[in-house]
């Protein structure tokens, strides 16, 4: 997000805040002024609620001022209490106990701009710099004014019932423009001061901070919106669309002109390590008079990683000596920066739009397709989700003035809602009048449209399509009887079932429901619970009468390997049986036959036309035998694995597909793992409402209280975080500490033989483990870095290095005719060919596979580490788990503290102050704030008849 929101503390945030923005030592406001400078601009006020301190907008923030306003909650011009009561005596705050005093301070809002806006105005002279510098002030002004609309508010009466308008925010502004690792990062914190003032009555009350988190997204899409029109206006740009990063799931708009090499030049968070490498490869090759070996490079490259970790000065550089140092680094890239400049101005040749411009017809499209863009991604929404899609959908539009953009897109969002089903009860219409103790934006303060739920027609219809097969009883089964045969039931091991996994056997077998589903937690053995239910439904419909899907095509695998049985996964099944690969072959199918046709009457004259008859009638049976392999049959039992990863349209498009075919659907999984991108929510649902069959004892972990508090971390239960501390489970530290630790106790468990996984919560953290994998793997022999290809990390691979593929390709294939899925892991067996592909071997089958080089380019990445997404599905002897602040969910949480049997490890790493520049310290959170957090953060999705009917319960309460 371009706008990202703190909490700001009473004295001792206020204090951090004083240290680390209130540094200018010029008072100007021209950015020219400060280009000499070792100094950032001076702070500003802006709010329309500064009038209620007799504070001008655009006046200097001044430390005095600051600590009155921030600290005290006093008016920094009268010494008057900001309080409930303004008649209360300024003084009796200052007596009142520290404890007393209110504990937040204020919010943070931290505008950054977009990476290209930050390299061009890092590339620009002063002039130019300044301009861009109003363009980002007056899209942050527009922003603040909208959110002062729309979001910031007051709250009264029980439960904070009523929302009172109020006269605007009270804040303060603060321009940065550097990372602290040295790159352009022109950026400001708006800091809002806990107090507002209510229009109705003058008397002072807090801000309602949980409506000012909700709107952050929106406000973020909005921000950046308004800042590429005035740019567009300003300096005449023109924008493009990019692909997302790999930690980014939207496109994103960029400057057209400022190329993406020159943008991640300016964006590595490596940058300081590639820098000290550098160095030190030439202070090498200037000692031993000739370039180090790739072997000696990557060794070098570690001892720059150790190096770098010392916390730099807090200074401040001349932004003329930042400028210097950032025109060099974009020339040592073959950007010259003046050519960056102009190419990247005065080139935009269309006109901005106005709201007039756009009639009913666009609006009501727009609308629609929000509307659709929210509903594939969530099975409920509310108007926040509207206005931030709204921005998403209209990336490209540029708006001739704020006020145009407001109106556009608040058009958009509302058309989007009226096409939505609404699922709260609306008990107020529009405010009959605009008093401000009964109107805000123009409803009644009783009622809050922003808290309103929506869904639409298609997310019911599929959840009633699935819950409905839940309820149907026609679908093929066995005999009751089958409960005697399991009970005599042994796996090739010799092993039979335990009493839980054989009544949820027996319960799927018999019941003779179009849909059953089999949850349990982490271990409980719900893939040897299926494969005694595959025994005996084929012992009953025959060999092939089972077949399994799976959300990807990785897991689809593991699950054919475990069960031994036909696999695929969900989407390309969906693709083939009734989606665009059937269309294909239906439209080749019927040119065919066509041509059969008109063929026939002249069939048997001669050899050719008999040959030609042939060959047509060849294809026609090769084309019906293809779409028969994509049809279900009649008794067959489809296995869904990781069902809660399956989005709610798929199951219901899977449910027509058995049901038309006779056959019987599986949903195999657990709810408290990870759920679906897309609108989900089946499987927790049919959990939740005792639908689903439920293993219970856990089998995975080798020490008896693990088995216990893994359920404890299923269900969000902070006691969980004491059970794993108090067994040694729980590192806590610096980043940089607890990547030691991770790496190096994963490290001497490979040593010592054991199965082990090492999961970090990011790619840049997952790219740093790998690097410092493949340096052990390089120092002790078993990796040969001489010959090496260049992979999509940007990171290098030689023989005897383990890589991950991270795309399915079909056309790639292993010696047994097996292709490479997104997930699989490989160790590289031979040197790169001359093509520059590669030899390896899988790690799951052993089956050999080459890559070429566009696939290892584009689609392969060092596989020493993995994310928490990834390790979904594995079972090793060890798992180590790094935990950062605000990057796991309790369910991804809970699934990388699962993967071992025999121990789990979390690494918590607590935030450096000195990495957070500009955040009150003591807000930090410690080890245990951290987990609390993590497991409070529950990312699974309820289904819309869920929410639909808990609003209603709530619309009656009291009733």
């Amino acid at each position: 997000m371009t706008v990202s929101i703190a909490r700001l503390s009473g004295e001792s945030g206020v204090k951090y805040l004083l240290k680390t923005t209130l540094r200018a030592d010029v008072a100007t406001r021209s950015l020219t002024d400060y280009y000499t400078q070792s100094s950032n601009p001076q702070g500003r006020w802006l709010g329309a609620g500064l009038a209620g301190i007799g504070v001008e907008p655009g006046a200097t923030v001044t430390p005095a001022a600051a600590q009155a306003l921030f600290e005290r909650a006093e008016n920094p011009t009268t010494g008057e209490a900001l309080s409930r009561h303004p008649q209360r005596d300024p003084h009796a705050l200052r007596a009142t106990p520290p404890s007393r005093r209110p504990t937040v301070a204020g919010f943070d809002l931290t505008f950054s701009v977009p990476k290209s806006i930050s390299v061009l105005w890092a590339l620009s002279g002063s002039g130019d710099k300044d301009r861009i510098l109003r363009a980002h002030h007056a899209a942050l002004d527009a922003t603040m004014a909208w959110l002062e609309q729309t979001a910031i508010h007051t709250r009264a009466g029980h439960n904070g019932v009523a929302r009172l308008s109020v006269h605007g925010a009270i804040a303060a502004s603060f321009d940065h423009w550097e990372s602290r690792t040295g790159d352009p990062q022109l950026h400001t914190h708006v800091v809002i001061a806990n107090r507002v003032q209510r229009i109705s009555d003058g008397a002072w009350g807090t801000l309602d901070s949980r409506t000012l988190y909700k709107a952050a997204v929106a406000a973020s899409e909005h921000y950046n919106g308004l800042l590429f029109d005035q740019l567009k206006r300003d300096l005449g740009t023109d924008a493009d669309v990019r692909r997302p990063g790999k930690a980014e799931h939207n496109p994103k708009l960029e400057l057209t002109g400022v190329e993406d090499e020159l943008i991640r030049e300016f964006s590595s968070r490596t940058r300081l390590i590639d820098v000290e490498t550098d160095r030190l490869v030439h202070e090498w090759a200037q000692a031993h008079g000739h370039e180090p070996t790739a072997t000696t490079k990557i060794r070098l490259r570690q001892q720059a990683t150790l190096s770098t970790r010392t916390a730099k000065p807090d200074r401040i550089v001349p932004l003329s000596t930042r400028t210097e140092e950032w025109r060099s680094r974009a020339a040592a890239k073959g950007f010259v920066a003046e050519r960056v400049f102009t190419e990247t101005v005065n080139r935009s040749r269309t006109a901005p739009v106005h709201e007039p411009d756009l009639g009913t017809a666009w609006i009501q499209a727009a609308g629609r397709l929000v509307e659709q863009a929210v509903a594939g991604r969530r099975a409920t929404w509310n108007r926040w989700n509207l206005l931030a899609e709204a921005e998403r959908i209209c990336l490209e539009v540029r708006c001739a003035s704020p006020e145009d953009r407001r109106q556009i897109m608040d058009a958009v969002a509302a058309s989007a809602e009226a096409q939505s089903v609404p699922l709260s009860e609306f008990r107020y219409g529009p405010a009959a009048t605009t008093a401000p103790d009964v109107a805000f934006n123009g409803h009644s303060v009783f009622d809050w449209p922003a808290g309103h739920l929506y869904t639409d027609l298609s997310t019911l219809a599929n959840e009633a399509r699935v819950m409905a097969a839940h309820h149907s009883t026609d679908a093929p089964k066995l005999d009751p009887s089958a409960g005697n045969v399991l009970s005599r039931y042994t796996n090739a091991s010799g092993v039979g079932l335990w009493p839980d996994q054989l009544d949820a056997a027996a319960i799927i077998l018999a019941s003779g429901r179009r849909l059953d589903a089999v949850v349990g937690p982490a271990g409980t053995g719900k893939t040897t619970t299926m494969a005694a239910v595959k025994r005996l439904w084929e012992q009953r419909y025959g060999p092939g009468s089972v077949i399994g899907l799976a959300p990807a095509a990785a897991s689809a695998d593991v699950l054919g390997h475990e069960l031994d049985l036909a696999t695929d996964n969900v989407t390309k099944w969906l693709y083939e049986s009734t989606g665009p690969g059937a269309a294909l072959r239906a439209e080749r199918y019927f040119e065919s036959e066509q041509r059969y046709l008109d063929a026939l009457p002249t069939a048997g004259h001669d050899r050719r036309s008999t040959r030609y008859l042939r060959r047509l009638a060849q294809q026609l049976s090769a084309l019906a035998a293809t779409q028969s392999r994509w049809h279900f049959r009649p008794g067959q039992l489809v296995i869904i694995d990781e069902a809660s990863m399956v989005p709610t349209h798929h199951l219901a498009a899977l449910v027509d597909q058995v049901e038309a075919a006779g056959a019987k659907l599986v949903l195999v999984g657990d709810p408290a793992q990870l759920d679906a991108i897309d609108a989900g929510g089946m499987l927790g649902w049919l959990e939740r409402t005792g639908k689903a069959v439920k293993l219970k004892t856990i089998w995975r972990f080798t020490q008896p209280w693990e088995r216990q508090s893994s359920l404890k971390l299923r269900s969000g239960d902070r006691q969980a975080i004491q059970d794993y501390n108090s067994h040694g489970r729980i590192r806590s530290g610096t980043y940089d500490a607890m990547v030691d630790a991770a790496y190096d106790r994963w490290n001497n468990d490979v040593q010592a033989g054991r199965t082990s996984i090492l999961i970090a919560p990011d790619n840049d953290t997952v790219a740093l483990l790998n690097e410092r994998a493949q340096a052990d793997q390089v120092a002790t022999g078993r990796v040969d870095p001489e010959w090496a290809i260049l992979l999509s990390d940007g990171l290098h691979a030689g023989r005897g290095d383990r890589i991950l593929a991270r795309r399915n390709d079909r056309r790639l294939t292993d010696h047994t005719g097996d292709f490479i899925r997104n997930g699989t892991l490989i160790t590289i067996t031979h040197e790169p060919a001359a093509d520059g592909s590669v030899t390896g071997t899988r790690l799951d089958t052993g089956a050999t596979i080459t890559l070429n080089s566009q696939y290892l380019a584009e689609s392969a990445e060092l596989g020493y580490a993995t994310t928490a997404h990834r390790s979904q599905g594995i079972t090793v002897d060890t798992g180590h788990t790094l935990v950062s602040e605000g990057r796991l969910t309790r369910e991804l949480f809970y699934v990388s503290m699962t993967r071992g049997r025999h121990s789990n490890t979390a690494y918590v790493c607590e935030p450096d102050p000195r990495d957070h520049h500009a955040v009150d310290p003591s807000t930090l959170p410690d080890w245990q704030q951290i987990l609390s957090q993590v497991l409070a953060a529950e990312g699974a999705e309820h289904t819309a008849h869920e929410i639909r009917a808990a609003e209603t319960a709530k619309a009656h309460e009291g009733t």
